[in-house]
């Protein structure tokens, strides 16, 4: 990561400055009770307090500097390593996306936040201070000899109290990791299809079901919290009892002569100042089961398979608009039937072609295959000539265009939609929705053009409205090929044959492959096929497919 290294040598610095600073403390405590009081020095005890007082404010500072370039790093980390991993979902391919639900996706996501607490936050200042516990032990043995055993076996009995738990731990927060992706999974669904389960009145049956799902989260959770919590007891524990130690095994050897009170007091608070990495280093090694974790999650993200090969080409950026699938099959899994067979067809530029189907034809996936989105499981696609599959087709904007059967609009305004949120293309934005008729319908709205929509917008505008914008959105930069997916099986009356209307001024000018039962569609199209089965066949009699259909 660019910067990481330069910072981590001043975090590095930072964390010397700071642990040697908090010797300070000790060091004054001890020289108060040994030489100060006994000799009733008080113009030493100012310079020492001055000097005390003045290591606490440096090591104050440096702690506030040291939490400023963590934070600065951990959110460089999390901006790159997120938007790595959105970069690898938009360009995975479709059918290996769709294996797992959006709330799994959502979920992977999320642990870039756990990785950057351990890579450059809370984990990695414990890295930092841990070797200081060393120098806090060589103190103690310098003082007060062998009472230094107290606190090493202190910290020794903590690491093993809490490697115990740890397993333990690991197998709960597995466990809560797979609920919540079939609780996200779950609750994605119900909002996505709110209107649905209101209008079938499915709400109890959802709710019983959700209540199971909330009743095993609750199960795992408790289990998580229970474990989560045994380092910082067991720790304070421990603190408590390795100062009780070292007062008495201190306090003998003053009895001893061994020692002196200063000397016992800068024992016993190096002693906690030592446990202090050690706690926090073993509360993240028993949470590394989260990056563990988490780290497996992101790289079945980074193992989503790539649309296109990084050493492809880019595609040509004009072209004539041929279309042509050599013996194509295509299946959505080893195992899974064929959705495609054998398919064989060419569609010359400027032509206009009409697919029809019933049910789960492969429509659909035919148009994907044709602009690239799928990958043919055998055979070869051909856009003029030139083999799909060498080539980086991530960008096809202005050469091919599709537009799917219900049409979804983004978070923006009616214009951003059909500009596609590029404000150079606001011109052609506004020439496209002309020919469309769509400004007297969108002047009707309240702030026209600059109407706010969203994906919901489907509450108050009108389908057919939607589809209109949709396709004028394709329509923005000309495409030389127009995939049009049942997109007037949601259109009202007028938008209907405000679209037939457009095919026929498009015909000739454009490659348009056309998927619909409608007669009077398919009296446009120049050939129409019949998608059945998985093969493709002519049609001489178009009434008899709608008949069939």
């Amino acid at each position: 990561m660019p910067g990481l290294a330069r910072n981590s040598t001043d975090l590095i610095a930072a964390a010397v400055a700071v642990n040697v600073a908090a010797l300070a403390v000790p060091v004054m405590l001890m020289q108060v009770y040994d030489r100060v009081i006994p000799n009733q020095a008080g113009s030493t005890l100012i310079w020492l307090a001055v000097g005390a007082f003045s290591a606490i404010l440096l090591e104050g500072w440096l702690r506030w500097a040291r939490a400023v370039m963590s934070g600065w790093m951990g959110a460089r980390f999390e901006h790159l390593v997120g938007c790595e991993a959105i970069e690898r979902i938009l360009g995975s391919r479709i059918e290996e996306f769709e294996k797992d639900g959006i709330g799994v996706h959502l979920d992977r996501l999320g642990v870039v936040a756990t990785l950057k607490g351990f890579y450059v936050g809370q984990m990695f200042q414990s890295a930092l201070d841990l070797p200081f516990v060393f120098l806090y032990f060589a103190a103690i043995a310098y003082v007060g000899g062998w009472i230094v055993l107290f606190p090493v076996l202190a910290g020794v009995a903590l690491v093993g109290l809490v490697g115990l738990a740890r397993a333990r731990f690991h197998g709960a927060r597995t466990a809560e990791y797979g609920i919540n992706d079939r609780r996200y999974n779950f609750v994605i669904e119900a909002l996505g299809g709110l209107h649905l389960i209101k209008s079938q009145a499915m709400e109890e049956q959802l709710l019983r079901r959700y209540e199971r799902l909330q009743g095993s989260a609750a199960a795992t959770t408790m289990s998580v919290g229970f474990w989560n919590m045994m380092p910082p007891n067991v720790g304070a524990s421990v603190a408590q009892f390795t100062t009780f130690g070292m007062m008495i095994l201190g306090a003998w050897q003053v009895i001893e002569g061994n020692l002196t009170v200063g000397g016992m007091s800068a024992c016993v608070m190096l002693a906690g100042r030592s446990l202090q990495p050690i706690q926090s280093a073993v509360s993240m090694w028993f949470r590394f089961s989260d990056v563990t974790i988490s780290r497996e999650r992101l790289s079945q993200l980074h193992g989503l398979s790539k649309e296109v090969s990084e050493n492809c080409p880019a595609f040509p950026g004009d072209i004539d608009g041929s279309i042509e699938l050599q013996d194509v099959s295509f299946r959505y899994g080893e195992g899974l039937p064929l959705v495609l067979d054998h398919i064989n067809l060419r569609v010359p530029p400027g032509r206009t072609i009409a697919i029809t189907g019933s049910g789960a034809a492969g429509t659909t996936s035919l148009l994907y295959l044709m602009m690239g989105r799928l990958r043919p499981t055998s055979g070869r696609l051909l856009i003029d000539d030139y083999d799909m599959a060498e080539w980086d087709h991530s960008d096809l904007r202005g050469r091919i265009d599709y537009v799917p059967a219900n049409g979804v609009l983004f978070k923006g305004t009616i214009l951003d939609n059909i500009a596609m949120f590029n404000a150079s293309l606001h011109e052609q934005a506004l020439a496209a929705a002309g020919m469309l008729g769509l400004d007297e319908p969108v002047g009707l709205l309240p702030m026209g053009y600059e109407t706010p929509v969203d994906s919901q917008s489907s509450n108050f505008l009108p389908s057919g409205l939607i589809q209109r914008i949709c396709l004028a959105r394709a329509l923005v930069q000309r495409p030389r090929i127009l995939l049009l997916d049942k997109t007037a099986s949601s259109m009202d009356h007028d938008s209907e044959e405000m679209f037939l209307w457009l095919i026929s001024r498009l015909k000739g000018r454009c490659t348009m492959v056309i998927v619909g039962n409608q007669l009077n569609l398919l009296g446009v199209a120049d050939e129409v096929w019949n998608l059945s089965g998985g093969h493709l066949s002519l049609v001489t009699s178009v009434e008899e497919v709608c008949d069939g259909n």
